[in-house]
């Protein structure tokens, strides 16, 4: 059966704020009552007060803290945040454990690889029902550190990399699927450095790359969304071999490779197919792709393929335009029969 503060929670998640007026009129209590109840939630810390009297009011409190990164334990962290979210607004268990995966490799990530001196992490609660987890450090920049261990040249194509998976600057420690995985374990996924953001919309199937007003250290933030949130099992299965349960598929977005919605050249190929042969089934999503080239299917669907026929390429989201040009490629491919 639930409280009295059960309900005001309840509340004050769906209307975002609330007053003390709002509480009488929903419980059905004397002004004096919804205040006492009020002021309890404020102090176990469900609640934050803004402004004071009359015209106070109430909402899901932000949580933040912040850590020194050297010898930081991301687990117990973790475990405080979620006891935190639990009773601010609790979620279904399948959605904690997506949410809890995801976070916790974005702070093992800032402290195995920021080189900075802090860590944050703070939750935020939507009015839609996101419970928005951001985690951030001063160190060096996500962006900026794979650009240095790799030769990339720019943040963009350090994302068409790390979208694929794979991509660790310690692989003694790490296997380069915390990313991957992470990224796809929630509604949305964004990772911000040096000015530039990299956005999955799980809910949409869309990656993209944006400015970003982050220019120093990483921002990364998960949002999970009831009924929105990726089953975990289902997106690990997603990428999985059955047999040898390696990590042996992937999917590329193929507009990340490109600066706009055509793409043409034999140089945005080599950044797609870069990598690729880590992998045995590879998905190329063409969505957003408005056109390709000759040189750039050429490049991916002939010449690569011919090299690394033990990949399998896979296109889809392809409009009619790009897939005419993607069976032409792939019919360059076919050895014409001897002439008799």
């Amino acid at each position: 059966m639930s409280t009295a503060a059960d309900r005001i929670r309840r509340l004050a998640d769906r209307r975002g704020e609330i007053q003390n007026r709002h509480v009488v009129a929903a419980l059905h209590v004397s002004p004096a009552t919804a205040h006492r109840v009020l002021q309890a939630l404020v102090t176990g810390g469900t609640l934050e007060r803004l402004g004071r009297g009359r015209a106070a009011r109430y909402r899901l409190r932000q949580v933040r803290r912040r850590f020194r990164r050297a010898g930081l334990d991301e687990q117990r962290v973790w475990e405080g945040l979620a006891a935190d979210i639990a009773r601010i607004r609790p979620l279904e268990p399948d959605v904690a454990r997506s949410l809890a995966h995801a976070a916790t490799e974005m702070l093992n990530n800032a402290v195995d690889h920021s080189g900075g001196r802090n860590v944050e992490v703070s939750v935020r609660f939507e009015r839609d029902g996101a419970t928005v987890v951001v985690v951030r450090d001063d160190g060096v920049g996500v962006f900026r550190r794979v650009c240095q261990d790799f030769g990339f040249a720019s943040p963009p194509d350090a994302i068409v990399q790390l979208e694929k998976g794979k991509l660790t600057s310690d692989p003694s420690r790490h296997s380069g699927e915390g990313l991957f995985f992470s990224s796809k374990a929630i509604t949305r996924f964004r990772l911000e450095s040096q000015a530039t953001a990299w956005i999955v919309d799980n809910e949409v199937r869309d990656s993209a790359i944006a400015p970003s007003e982050v220019t120093r250290g990483t921002r990364v933030q998960l949002e999970v969304v009831p009924g929105h949130v990726p089953n975990l099992e289902s997106v690990f299965a997603a990428y999985t071999d059955p047999d040898s349960l390696r990590f042996t598929r992937t999917r590329a977005t193929i507009k990340l490779a490109g600066l706009g919605k055509t793409l043409v050249s034999r140089s945005e190929a080599k950044r797609l197919v870069a990598r690729l042969t880590d992998f045995e089934h590879v998905t190329l999503d063409f969505s957003g792709v408005d056109a390709v080239g000759q040189g750039f299917c050429d490049e991916v669907f002939r010449v690569f393929a011919r090299a690394h026929p033990d990949v399998t390429l896979e296109p889809s989201g392809m409009n009619d335009a790009v897939a005419f040009m993607v069976r032409r490629a792939r019919a360059a491919e076919v050895r014409p029969r001897a002439s008799r």
